[in-house]
């Protein structure tokens, strides 16, 4: 019994210096790094109607099955000439299912330098806002701006500007304020409602049509309109602060 008591007190004891030994730490957690806020909501269709009309509102013929089989042939033409933003964005809305279409803001960036600028300015103008909203020495501050309007016109990119034309476009991040430099990461995003109304024409290769024979397809149910949507990969900048001259986004590439 005597040894059995001494072996207790012998574990006791071990147990009390090894507990010793693990350092004190508080049972309050720290506070968790912001994160980029998404994409802002929609930007509101407009007040006269966005798109053709009523998706399936129309019966089909023959004539609206070979208009489509037409068209088709228009999204391989664009491929073959090297519209392949084009000729994919055709072929969604000829595939019918209405499905968001992702698209990344790297590539548009890539084709359109104009969009590429304009998002660097208004990175830096969100950002330089965030930090001198942040009092004191240190902190944190996320920031979201509005939708801007871009329209990539022929002269920038053929590509583009069959396969999208109009969209919008925002920024969001997360700023950060410290001693020796804080640092700014954002994210861009893009934004489309993918449509063909009247009134416009197109002619992509040998091709000549109206912008009305692609909606009536929507129209009788043969393909559908749909939402165009992408956010890039997190752009940082170390050593942020409201006076640095932050570089271009990134493309995806070396550029």
């Amino acid at each position: 019994m005597h040894s059995l008591n001494s072996l207790i007190s012998l574990l006791l004891l071990t147990a009390t210096f090894l507990a010793s030994q693990i350092p004190f730490t508080s049972a309050t957690p720290l506070p968790r790094a912001l994160s980029i806020p998404p994409a802002p909501a929609d930007p509101p269709k407009p007040a006269d109607g966005d798109g053709i009309g009523p998706y399936n509102s129309q019966d089909a013929g023959i004539r609206d099955r070979l208009a489509k089989t037409k068209f088709y042939a228009v999204a391989v033409a664009a491929g073959e000439l090297g519209l392949v933003n084009a000729e994919r964005g055709m072929r969604h809305y000829l595939g019918n299912s209405g499905n968001d279409l992702n698209v990344p803001p790297e590539s548009m960036m890539s084709g359109l330098s104009k969009l590429r600028d304009s998002v660097k300015a208004l990175a830096q103008n969100e950002a330089a806002a965030a930090y001198k909203s942040i009092s004191g020495a240190s902190g944190e501050k996320a920031f979201r701006s509005s939708w801007k309007n871009f329209y990539a016109t022929k002269d920038q990119s053929w590509d583009w500007y069959f396969a999208i034309g109009g969209f919008s476009y925002s920024v969001t991040g997360v700023v950060t304020k410290a001693s020796g430099g804080g640092s700014l990461k954002y994210r861009v995003h893009v934004f489309d409602r993918y449509n063909w109304d009247a009134g416009k024409s197109v002619d992509i290769g040998p091709f000549h049509f109206e912008d009305t024979e692609l909606g009536n397809l929507h129209l009788k149910g043969l393909a559908r309109e749909y939402t165009v949507r992408g956010s890039s990969a997190v752009n940082e900048v170390k050593k942020f602060t409201p006076t640095t001259v932050i570089p271009p986004p990134s493309t995806g590439g070396r550029g």
